[in-house]
């Protein structure tokens, strides 16, 4: 069979194939539910620091198909810290500032979206070692708690050059204003020493660049990487933004598995995108990096984040999210964060 022919084929099977798919995917058909109803249960989710006052997020967990969608919890909530056995006190509840979406702000670029949540804070700051428990409590709802494993001690660690390599530079005039589009890469080196040889340890890495919300001056800033390290696993084919510290957010972790007891050298691709006016600041192009030392929990629970945000998940079992408060849900965990900055420079 002649070779186009046969490409024509096969361009009609996968056609075929496509459009079965859209028709299947179009049936509906209603099941009727005969599960049992779960009661709403407190959820705490609270990420401590060395040298960092105690903050955690206590709401209630909703059925899946409950039409209530709040999960505020009620004022009567008490919540109580635990530091190595002791009682240290009372979380006062304020009100906090989250993250909850994105929104377009043009075609090129987004801005996040942020709403008021109650928060439960203390002036108590743990140091390295500590082992924290935060208790919760309300009328109508069992009793929980959870506890950190020993919170991580601080990493020996460093930077290494950063060579950028910029693919296209372009611009328009727009109204009399220059806008530059600047699309490049470049690979980011990150020496870690294991901090504890003979014992797992987890990590975590988090890139930020301050100018990513200038949106007064129209500048934009974008930051992706593809994890292609063999010590991050199953995070390889991420590509996700990571210009913003979401404590769920599960890219970026790994163990010292590969390298316990000794030092490793990273190396991260970073892909970059930036659309600029003429009047932006040099700042712009400093990006921090953080490394965190995470808690065996807190590993845990951004690990099964990943396995549960996989695409082909829709048709696997569903990933239960790891979970440490007994009692409810959430996640009571430690990390120590190690941040060192440097600067892009865009030449070609």
């Amino acid at each position: 069979m002649p070779q186009n022919l046969q490409n024509k084929q096969n361009i009609r099977r996968v056609i075929l194939l496509l459009i079965s798919a859209i028709l299947l995917a179009s049936c509906e058909k209603e099941i009727e539910f005969n599960g049992e109803q779960v009661d709403p249960k407190l959820v705490i989710n609270s990420i401590v620091e060395p040298g960092q006052p105690v903050k955690a997020y206590i709401s209630k967990s909703i059925f899946f198909l409950d039409n209530d969608s709040n999960m505020q919890v009620p004022d009567d909530v008490v919540a109580t810290l635990f530091v190595n056995g002791n009682r240290i006190g009372g979380l006062t509840r304020q009100p906090d500032t989250v993250w909850t979406s994105y929104e377009y702000v043009d075609m090129d670029s987004v801005k996040p979206v942020y709403k008021i949540v109650p928060a439960f804070v203390s002036d108590y700051c743990p140091q390295e070692g500590d082992v924290v428990k935060i208790t919760a409590s309300a009328n109508g709802f069992d009793d929980v708690e959870g506890s950190t494993s020993p919170v991580p001690n601080t990493v020996t660690w460093s930077l290494g050059d950063c060579q950028t390599k910029l693919w296209d530079v372009s611009f328009e005039e727009y109204e009399g204003d220059t806008i530059w589009t600047i699309m490049g890469q470049l690979e980011l080196t990150v020496e870690i020493a294991d901090p504890n040889p003979g014992q797992t340890d987890y990590f975590k890495i988090h890139l930020e660049n301050d100018g990513y919300s200038d949106y007064d001056s129209g500048n934009s800033f974008y930051i992706s990487t593809s994890y292609d390290d063999p010590v991050f696993g199953a995070n390889v084919s991420d590509n996700d933004y990571i210009n913003i510290d979401f404590q769920s957010r599960p890219e970026g972790v790994f163990t010292d598995m590969l390298f316990d007891g000794r030092s490793y050298q990273i190396k991260l691709p970073l892909y970059l995108y930036f659309t600029l006016w003429e009047d932006f600041d040099e700042d712009f192009f400093q990006i921090s990096v953080s490394l965190q030392h995470l808690s065996k929990e807190y590993y845990y629970y951004l690990n099964t984040c990943e396995q549960g945000s996989e695409i082909d998940q829709f048709f696997a079992e569903p990933v239960q999210t790891h979970t440490n408060v007994n009692g409810g849900y959430g996640i009571v965990g430690g990390r120590t964060v190690d941040t060192l900055w440097f600067a892009l420079e865009l030449s070609e």
